[in-house]
């Protein structure tokens, strides 16, 4: 006889969709003298501004923080975290992208998330002796900033407003954690698929036409959950249908309301699943 478990509420994937596109507007500031670690091109002086870790901050505080932070740079592909390194460490994104990821017990890599400029990529919450348990990987020239867990805590004491931005990207990332879970265990893979697009699109450029997406069939099916075999089917069949094309091993994505609505697909899950 087959177990039987209750599915949570299905959380509304196109307003979590905009929560992962949407970029709040920059704000125009008056200029102010340099410190370590100020603003040092156009690229660093935009991303700070939309970071949720910056959110609500004064210039005082931006800056206070900014001026603590030690700064690294890496080249595509470089390990920048791996399982069993010594924690310690806040790391937040100041450019590029970086992999995220953990390998199965039958040693399959999986990959949790993309991250890009202005996202954390650990260290919040993380207690003092812990050991990482993924890696963190450059997937283009990258650079991030990171802070020792005990300067992080004092600004945290120091700066309310920081604090609550933690507070509140720990609470995002678990919540990001139950509605992949949901979709797992509720949702087609051509619905998981094309969520997957849709975010990663997020990160390669909202409000264009047309985004590429970089990734692998490989790599698509481990952030969807399935394997490539079924990748490759679900493109060929939305390259015929006119929703995508395929170019230099890339994924162009053509008509981004389609595939909205397939990632909407099954968005209402049977009150039980089977589970045999």
């Amino acid at each position: 006889m087959g177990h039987t478990v209750e599915s949570f509420p299905h959380p509304d994937f196109r307003e979590t969709y905009r929560r992962l596109t949407t970029r709040p507007t920059p704000t125009v500031s008056s200029p102010v003298s340099r410190t370590a670690l100020e603003l040092e091109s156009r690229e660093t002086h935009s991303w700070w501004q939309s970071a949720a870790i910056f959110r609500d901050l004064s210039r005082p505080e931006r800056m206070r923080m900014l001026s603590a932070a030690a700064r690294r740079q890496y080249a595509p592909r470089t390990v920048i975290v791996q399982p069993g390194d010594l924690g310690g460490q806040v790391l937040v994104a100041a450019s590029g992208r970086v992999k995220v990821s953990q390998v199965s017990h039958t040693g399959e890599e999986v990959i949790l998330r993309i991250a890009g400029a202005g996202d954390v990529l650990g260290g919040l919450g993380m207690p003092p002796g812990r050991t990482h348990s993924f890696t963190i990987r450059a997937i283009e020239t990258c650079t991030v900033l990171s802070w020792r867990a005990e300067e992080f805590e004092q600004l945290c004491r120091w700066s309310p407003a920081l604090q609550r931005n933690a507070l509140q990207i720990m609470h995002d990332a678990l919540g990001m954690l139950q509605e992949c879970f949901c979709d797992m265990a509720t949702l087609k893979a051509s619905s998981r698929l094309a969520r997957t697009l849709l975010r990663l699109a997020g990160h390669n450029g909202c409000g264009v036409q047309k985004v590429r997406i970089t990734f692998t069939c490989e790599e698509l099916g481990q952030m969807a959950g399935t394997t490539l075999f079924t990748v490759s089917r679900l493109l060929s069949k939305w390259a015929e249908m006119g929703l995508i094309y395929t170019e230099n091993r890339q994924v162009i994505l053509e008509d981004m309301e389609r595939l909205l609505a397939i990632a909407e697909e099954s968005a209402s899950p049977a009150k039980q699943i089977s589970m045999r």
